[in-house]
């Protein structure tokens, strides 16, 4: 539990940066949609780089209070610095501004996160526990979402804190990042290895991010990653424009897919216990594709059917989150037997590096298509109705097509229960021969 709850400012800060933050600079700071598009995805194709890096420096990393907290302590200054920087901005800021503070919290948000895996991995070896480890994790990053979205809106109609949305919800996250790192450094132990080879060079990189299960998982993270963000970036347009819905309805929708990934997060981790994660993952890409599609035939100006919708996608929205980092634990396994090699830092930055691709391409691919069907984001609903079908079929189709091929990915996922059982036999006995974890 008191590393779940450091998901909570972690993840609230992930959605704004997708869904809040690119809107706010093109239409309230003014910056051009297709320059900040480029922006973020230059940022996000830099951390691509950074983050095994990251990762490999976490993996080498030996001091008396072990290899992954020491970050976590490092890097909660940096990111909140870097928070208030990006959502306190003013207008006038130019396209360096947002480059250097959407950088900076990019990495804030790296080390913060990479830690929280790393740590989480030692916390269970078995199939079936490093699900429940990692439904924690996921519950506590949703609610993350629904603090920093619900939070403005109950102070709304409480009279209001009299900063804009945008700046109140920076400051809820960092006001919680703070007391959450504390808590996970201080109450989350540690396993150490006895012996421990680590990658040397580029060569033995590339041999890690080859592994059939490794890339396998980076690819469906990717391409889920690329699904939901694809959306997320244009969904405040599509509410507004295409469904003819005020813009605080944004909140609203989003509320109602989080509360029911929240809901349904224990019910993917039981399902995950009883058939394999894989295929769970797969279910999950098939209904997340259907709902995309449906979104296009939703009434307009009607908001309950918009939450209905959104509650579709938050069925699938838990399982997309959870089920991979659960399973790249079970990888990191192999691994460690196969090569003698504990890569858990390297291994989860490059899932959280297919994420941020998957969410810096969205924003680029998203703003560019809207601008090639002739949508105008301040002309909102006056746009043509060719702009607005327009926009409809780019938020709705190129999802389904990256879910249902994350999904197929999913469903011929080579590293099965049966196989992973004996891995851990392999690795359990190996380790006790040899002194074992300490």
């Amino acid at each position: 539990m008191s590393l779940a709850l450091l998901g909570v400012p972690l993840t609230a800060l992930s959605l704004p940066l997708v869904v809040m933050i690119p809107e706010h600079y093109a239409t309230v700071l003014g910056l051009p949609l297709a320059l900040i598009g480029l922006i973020f995805t230059s940022v996000r194709v830099f951390d691509i780089v950074v983050d095994p890096l990251l990762g490999a420096a976490m993996d080498r990393t030996h001091t008396r209070w072990g290899r992954y907290r020491p970050w976590l302590v490092l890097g909660a200054p940096a990111l909140m610095l870097a928070v208030y920087l990006l959502f306190m901005a003013k207008p006038g800021v130019g396209p360096v501004y947002l480059l250097v503070t959407l950088t900076a919290s990019f990495l804030g948000w790296s080390v913060l996160s990479l830690a929280q895996l790393a740590l989480a991995s030692g916390l269970a070896a078995g199939y079936d526990e490093r699900s429940r480890v990692y439904a924690w994790l996921q519950f506590a990053s949703l609610l993350g979402i629904l603090t920093v979205m619900g939070f403005p809106i109950i102070s709304a109609k409480l009279g209001g804190t009299g900063l804009p949305p945008t700046q109140l919800m920076g400051w809820i996250i960092i006001v919680l990042t703070a007391p959450a790192v504390a808590l996970a450094a201080w109450r989350v132990p540690e396993t150490l290895l006895v012996t421990q080879r680590h990658i040397v060079g580029i060569r033995a990189y590339l041999a890690v991010v080859g592994r059939k299960a490794v890339f396998r998982i980076a690819a469906i993270d990717l391409l889920f990653g690329l699904g939901f963000g694809t959306a997320s970036a244009m969904l405040v347009f599509f509410v507004t424009a295409a469904k003819g819905l005020e813009r605080s309805a944004v909140g609203v929708v989003l509320i109602a897919q989080v509360v029911t990934a929240m809901i349904t997060v224990p019910a993917v981790a039981w399902l995950a216990r009883r058939l394999d994660k894989h295929f769970v993952l797969g279910i999950s890409g098939v209904l997340a594709a259907i709902v995309s599609v449906a979104f296009i035939f939703l009434p307009d100006h009607n908001l309950p059917a918009m939450a209905v919708g959104m509650m579709g996608w938050g069925l699938s929205f838990g399982a997309f989150n959870l089920l991979p980092r659960a399973m790249m634990a079970d990888a990191g396994d192999e691994l460690r037997l196969e090569s003698g090699s504990d890569q858990t830092a390297v291994l989860y930055a490059l899932l959280i590096s297919s994420w941020k691709l998957g969410g810096a391409l969205a924003v680029g691919l998203a703003f560019a298509a809207l601008a090639l069907v002739g949508y105008k984001p301040a002309l909102l609903g006056a746009n043509t109705p060719q702009a607005i079908s327009g926009l409809e079929m780019v938020f709705a189709g190129p999802s389904a097509a990256l879910f249902l091929l994350g999904a197929w990915l999913a469903f011929t996922y080579p590293l099965t229960r049966e196989k992973h059982a004996a891995i851990r036999l392999e690795l359990d006995g190996r380790d006790a021969a040899s002194g074992g974890p300490a």
